[in-house]
């Protein structure tokens, strides 16, 4: 059963998504659970549209530019599925049994945007390698013609994770998202294969990218230049990358682990806030590390002259003017790119 079938059959489910009668009596109302996933939702989502109004301003067209703001449309779905949904279902103890048209067409949505995010993940790890590494053997890809094609494709994989996948759908006594309904029948009957390869070879080519850029980093410096400077800016890079990519990964195998195997009420609660904060830490990111996001979301919000944003977005905020060298300088437009890499590491 996928939103496609759903559609073709006029709004109807199949055999294996109707619920018993009884099923549809349950409620598990959890309020503190529910606020926050709610109140937090809105606030990441709040925080995110002046990055992105930002990001859309901007005279800046390159590639990982327009990756970015893709990714920002998917992170502000999400969220509005693993955050702002799942509070108010929380909250009021709804399960799929009590909506299921809803939340299957949700779930749908929910799904397929993660997908497709993940894709847009890689293309952007591939571009950042292309900007550390001009011989990079991938850096066909973001020239003008091809990259076209590119966006093309990240838009059909959205299309087709959306509309012929099979959706998570809600369980309010886990407070969080399963591809089986909980309702009695075998599990297999559920299964996203889809998923689980995406997930699985989005990590393993997100983790090799980031494992490149920081050996090429890394050796780069080693040999230009070994100043505390950039030492420091690059040590700061990495570390805030671990730290994002952390979410992304955990998110990303626990879901495959659930789909799966058995897990315990802890680990699927965990799982549910690695989604939300994959999701969400990018405009955290955005307005703490990115002065120039960050400086220029204040003269929107002051209605002060905005600053040129079209390359010190794409640097993580470090701006030309603040290198002292032009070697340095590439050094540290490559771990300032490294930022925006490792925020998508993916689910």
């Amino acid at each position: 059963m996928s939103l496609f079938n759903f559609f073709k059959n006029l709004f109807i489910l199949n055999e294996a998504y109707k619920c018993p009668a009884e099923s549809e009596e349950l409620f598990y109302p959890k309020h503190v659970l529910g606020a926050y996933f709610l109140f937090t939702g809105i606030i990441l989502i709040l925080l995110y549209i002046p990055c992105f109004v930002v990001m859309l301003t901007s005279k800046s067209r390159n590639p990982a530019f327009r990756i970015m703001i893709i990714l920002a449309v998917f992170d502000m779905i999400n969220l509005s599925v693993n955050s702002v949904s799942t509070g108010i279902f929380d909250i009021f103890g709804i399960s799929f049994c009590q909506y299921p048209r809803l939340i299957f067409i949700i779930g749908c949505i929910g799904d397929g945007t993660w997908m497709a995010g993940c894709s847009a993940c890689i293309l952007l790890a591939m571009d950042r390698c292309v900007e550390i590494n001009s011989k990079f053997f991938l850096s066909f890809l973001f020239h003008k013609n091809y990259f076209r094609g590119v966006q093309f494709v990240v838009a059909a994989y959205w299309f087709y994770a959306v509309m012929f996948c099979k959706p998570l759908l809600f369980s309010a006594e886990y407070s969080s998202w399963f591809f089986d309904p909980k309702i009695g029948k075998d599990p297999k009957l559920y299964h996203n294969i889809a998923h689980t390869v995406n997930n699985l070879v989005v990590s393993a080519a997100t983790t090799c990218l980031y494992i490149y850029m920081c050996l090429f980093l890394y050796y780069k410096k080693g040999k230009v230049n070994n100043s505390m400077w950039v030492n420091r800016n690059r040590n700061q890079v990495v570390l805030q990358a671990i730290i994002i990519c952390s979410f992304h990964a955990a998110a990303a195998y626990i879901y495959v682990y659930m789909q799966f195997f058995y897990s315990p009420k802890l680990l699927i609660l965990l799982g549910q806030l690695t989604w939300q904060w994959s999701n969400g830490c990018f405009c955290i990111v955005y307005l703490t590390i990115n002065r120039s996001i960050r400086s220029s979301v204040r003269n929107m919000i002051t209605h002060n002259t905005p600053q040129n944003t079209n390359n010190a977005m794409s640097m993580g905020g470090v701006t030309s003017k603040s290198v002292p060298t032009k070697v340095s300088q590439e050094i540290v437009q490559a771990a300032g790119n490294t930022v925006a890499v490792i925020t998508h590491a993916n689910v």
